[in-house]
């Protein structure tokens, strides 16, 4: 697992009325330590780090979601973080799309997870391009 889920869940249950999934806190999580110019692909990267996780496998079997049922679980997360004014998003079709955190996701972020959770999320996803 790791460890970006452990975060998350542990942050879920430390703060139960955030109103966010899991997958969004992962989301949320790789937006605020992969800035908007990181030159990344945000979708392939986002699926890979979903892939990893424990939530989305099925037990005994792994992962069995397809990469196109990823990036719908993706888009929608990103969906209901921009309802919440959490992400901003620029697309130019299905294949590209670009996110980034708001004022009140990068907030929220900072204020619900502490700081040495903060570091390891970004040693394991870099700061980096």
């Amino acid at each position: 697992m790791p460890i970006v889920e452990l975060v998350a869940k542990k942050t879920i249950a430390n703060n139960p009325d955030l109103g966010l999934s899991v997958i969004d806190l992962i989301v949320l999580l790789w937006l605020y330590s992969n800035p908007y110019d990181s030159k990344k692909r945000q979708l392939s990267s986002i699926r890979t780090v979903l892939k990893m996780c424990e939530t989305l496998q099925t037990p005994g079997k792994g992962i069995e979601l397809t990469d196109e049922e990823l990036t719908q679980i993706v888009l929608g997360s990103l969906d209901r973080l921009k309802g919440k004014n959490l992400v901003f998003i620029r697309s130019a079709g299905q294949h590209f799309v670009k996110g980034t955190l708001t004022d009140a996701g990068f907030g929220l972020v900072r204020e619900s997870m502490n700081s040495p959770s903060l570091r390891r999320v970004i040693a394991e996803f870099g700061n980096n391009p």
